[in-house]
């Protein structure tokens, strides 16, 4: 069934890409946050025994001044925890971000099902994702930022191309690292977002500190519960950010827009696997 799309055909300025995210999140705003959600649960009790072990301080999970150590690494782990979610629901919104561009709608299950059956390619993406994180960020951070602005188109690339999951990072650091265009927006995606939970973050502990206090398990497990559900949004955000980047850099490096829009007025069916088929199906 055609709808409006939520994606502009065409090259977008920061600003439009950000509309387009928040415009394909809310339209799968229940798959895409359900799943975030449960990622971000998932990341919160993994990470706090980490936590607990480098005597990491609620609210903001500080740093110990006798384990400064411990908390780099635990601080770094959750880098590489981050980037994995990020791959993960990436395949999920790269899915949703196809017929998005097209003006189709999707039902969730159908996305659901089709990530589904790319779950073995989806995983091995997350975890080549968490690897280079964590290495990268193990090194004082230097490289982190090049490396995470560069892999942020792997999973939709996966969900879209249906490649195997090293093309597909393959892919991701060839379209991102085309003048650095998309590794910048995607970092600047991810630094927005990083003050976004901040703040939340913040207004999160001062309601607690209301009725509990710091070292009741209470406020220790409610300020856990506030994290995962800032964190869910964020990274549900972040992912529509990377789907909707991932088609626009096609459309500006590879003329996507231009062969849907040749293929349209032919009447043929549109296939978004591969820029290079559709350009010769047009000739």
């Amino acid at each position: 069934m055609e709808t409006r799309a939520v994606i502009p055909m065409r090259p977008l300025t920061f600003g439009e890409l950000l509309d387009a995210a928040v415009s394909l999140l809310r339209i799968q705003a229940p798959l895409l946050l359900g799943a975030a959600l449960v990622l971000a649960a998932g990341e919160q009790a993994l990470l706090y025994p980490l936590r607990g072990w480098a005597d990491m301080n609620l609210p903001w999970f500080a740093p110990h001044p006798s384990k400064a150590g411990e908390s780099w690494l635990a601080f770094c782990f959750g880098l590489s925890t981050e980037g994995a979610i990020l791959a993960l629901l990436g395949g999920l919104a790269g899915a949703a971000a196809g017929p998005g561009l097209l003006g189709v709608a999707a039902r969730p299950r159908d996305l659901l099902r089709q990530v589904l059956r790319r779950t073995l390619p989806l995983l091995v993406v997350a975890l080549v994702t968490a690897a280079l994180i964590l290495i990268t960020s193990l090194v004082l951070m230097l490289p982190w930022p090049l490396v995470f602005g560069l892999l942020g188109l792997a999973s939709p690339s996966l969900a879209v191309d249906r490649t195997g999951p090293f093309a597909a990072v393959g892919r991701s650091f060839r379209l991102a690292g085309r003048n650095l265009r998309g590794a910048a927006i995607r970092l600047g995606g991810y630094f927005s977002w990083a003050l976004i939970r901040i703040v939340l973050g913040l207004g999160g502990s001062y309601a607690l500190e209301l009725w509990l206090d710091h070292d009741q398990a209470a406020y220790t497990f409610g300020m856990i519960a506030i994290w995962a559900v800032v964190d869910a949004v964020a990274y549900a955000s972040l992912a529509c950010i990377d789907a909707v980047l991932y088609l626009e850099v096609r459309m500006r490096v590879e003329g996507l827009d231009v062969a849907i829009g040749r293929l349209r007025r032919l009447g043929r069916p549109v296939d978004l696997a591969n820029s290079v088929i559709l350009g010769a199906a047009v000739r």
